[in-house]
């Protein structure tokens, strides 16, 4: 009985730790408009897939889907960063990726979230 009790146990912890890692926001770091992000202090970090990335490049932004992050991540370069996301599952999902290979993620904006306020007139 308690064999079984683990069984189905294991799998509902799995299924919630991964709706937390995608879905609970990540605390300490803060939203930034694009147009308010310094490109000499910060690390540009565009994490948003190849085929979303491409129609709206984001000037002087190095980009690194989550998806080849595990493959990629030593090329992020080594100061704080500024996160660029689509939306926040894949801002929480990001952040706590690079926390855990010991980056330090400041703050971020969300692409998806305000078209007026784009990166054209922005940092560089």
């Amino acid at each position: 009985m308690v064999a079984s009790l683990m069984l189905v146990g294991v799998p509902v912890f799995l299924t919630a730790y991964g709706i937390y890692k995608r879905t609970v926001p990540v605390h300490g770091v803060a939203h930034e408009a694009l147009n308010q992000v310094d490109s000499e202090v910060y690390t540009l970090l565009d994490v948003r897939a190849y085929n979303v990335s491409y129609k709206e490049p984001l000037p002087g932004a190095f980009n690194l889907p989550i998806s080849y992050f595990t493959r990629g991540f030593k090329e992020i370069p080594n100061k704080p960063i500024h996160l660029f996301a689509e939306n926040q599952l894949e801002k929480n999902l990001a952040i706590r990726l690079l926390r855990q290979k010991g980056f330090h993620v400041e703050s971020y904006s969300l692409m998806g979230e305000n078209h007026e306020d784009k990166m054209h007139t922005a940092c560089c």
